[in-house]
């Protein structure tokens, strides 16, 4: 550079309100032309070939060479001369592009430098400290007053960067249990994209009603549904839906990570013990309590393996089986009045497998589910077969139940049919709450590319797995 001495003094802001300076003034670009150059180059650090540069800042002259090409010199030079040196813009392959050395002086440059960093950091504690630095150096839109296409895309470019980075800031504070940075930082992430995905105001849903309360909770659900409505001509998903109204009724739902929907068991047990402590709760509520807790997290844990919504229905499936000791659980679509065997956990007793090879399963067959199908609502019996009536196969009695598994629509697509040993306690509220759960999950996995055509799981090579 002629005077490389003066980059040293400039400075460059993008985000928020866009300023360029050099030592203790803004610098002078004389023109617009030369200012809009520089912020291309700048947006474009890889650098651009004249005809792109032309093309992009000066469309309406394309066809005329002479009087672009001059326009481009005139800017050039007087871009170089405002930066302090002819150096300041370089051409290298017929391409031109901002010196590294100017490009360093920008806070769009220092912004993805520290979120390499942080990309390179081996240990929380350096990650973290670098994705803050990132985080601060985002003072709003980039080049917010430049609406040309060439800004608009540099924009979303720099800002997906920065709600990435604030995102894992939030996960690495949840992961530290520290709930009220994880969610300052998770409502900046929204704040500065919405769209980033519903699933992360469910999270925000649920620590606002486990760290502040489920007012605050609500409040920004109204805000989510109004921004739908408004802004989108949209509705927000049922498990949306279906959260809220949980949190409203005052259930704890802390995830384990922002993202995953996994409970959070270390802020879970700090709101138990307070509950203990300052509610009368009797010994046989908090004991189930704890074994709902210990069900939904091995069910997580199972889950942490699916990569397809049907990996979903197969690891539910598994989890249900184990966790409630069943002898057989069997999932069916409902196709026209009929039921379709879709999936089974354990063995289809010997006297149900005539039934279920035929293919389609009449209503009339099984009353229970036909009960579950006609009130939408879960039924559940002790010391009866899968089928209802009286005298269980093999001479054990057995305890029986259908769950109805609902579309985004409300109807009933799908029952779950499930049988075991009676006791004499029958079917708990927590066992309940848990098959309650695991069909609003099955509910999402639901579609005829994910379960149609499958034989039954004891003839099947696909079967989801023994049980025993």
């Amino acid at each position: 550079m002629q005077n490389p001495g003066v980059v040293h003094d400039l400075s460059i802001v993008t985000f928020g309100q866009a300023r360029v300076r050099l030592g203790d003034q803004d610098v002078a670009w004389h023109a617009v032309s030369a200012q809009n150059l520089f912020y291309f180059l700048l947006s474009f650090p890889e650098g651009r070939t004249q005809a792109d540069i032309a093309s992009a800042l000066w469309p309406e002259e394309e066809g005329e060479s002479a009087a672009s090409s001059n326009r481009f010199r005139v800017a050039l030079h007087r871009v170089r001369a405002a930066l302090g040196g002819s150096e300041t813009v370089i051409k290298e392959y017929e391409r031109f592009r901002l010196s590294p050395a100017v490009l360093a002086t920008s806070d769009v440059y220092a912004l993805h430098a520290t979120l390499r960093a942080a990309e390179l950091a081996t240990e929380s504690g350096a990650r973290q400290a670098a994705l803050r630095q990132a985080v601060a150096l985002y003072g709003g839109d980039y080049l917010s007053d430049h609406r040309a296409d060439w800004a608009t895309t540099a924009r979303s470019v720099h800002k997906a960067s920065y709600v990435r980075a604030t995102l894992e800031l939030s996960i690495l504070h949840c992961e530290a249990a520290e709930c009220d940075l994880a969610i300052r930082h998770l409502a900046q992430a929204l704040r500065a994209d919405p769209l980033i995905g519903e699933n992360y105001h469910q999270d925000l849903m649920a620590c606002l009603a486990s760290v502040e309360s489920k007012y605050a909770a609500v409040e920004h659900y109204r805000r989510f549904i109004s921004y739908l409505r408004v802004d989108l001509a949209d509705t927000p998903m049922l498990e949306t839906i279906v959260l809220a109204e949980r949190l409203k009724a005052g259930e704890l739902i802390c995830p384990h990570q922002i993202g995953n929907h996994a409970p959070c068991t270390r802020h879970l047990a700090a709101r138990l013990a307070s509950s203990v402590l300052n509610i009368e709760l009797d010994g046989s509520e908090i004991h189930a309590e704890l074994e709902r807790t210990q069900v939904a997290l091995r069910l997580a844990e199972l889950l942490q393996g699916a990569e397809t919504l049907g990996d979903v229905a197969h690891l539910t499936l598994q989890a249900l089986g184990a966790a409630l000791e069943l002898d057989d659980l069997f999932l069916f679509l409902v196709d026209e009045g009929v039921l379709r065997l879709s999936r089974v956990w354990g063995d289809a007793p010997t006297d149900h497998r005539p039934l279920l090879e035929r293919g389609p399963v009449p209503l009339e067959a099984l009353p229970l589910v036909r009960q579950a199908l006609q009130s939408v609502q879960p039924q559940y019996l002790d010391g009866q077969s899968l089928d209802g009536s009286d005298g269980a196969y093999e001479g054990a009695q057995k305890a029986s139940g259908a769950v109805p598994i609902t579309g985004l629509g409300g109807a009933v697509e799908a029952v779950m049919s499930l049988s075991r040993p009676a006791r004499n306690v029958g079917w708990t509220a927590h066992e309940r709450l848990l098959l309650a759960q695991a069909a609003r999950t099955l509910s999402f996995t639901l579609g005829r590319d994910l379960f149609a055509g499958q034989a039954p799981a004891f003839l099947d090579r696909q079967r989801v797995v023994t049980g025993r």
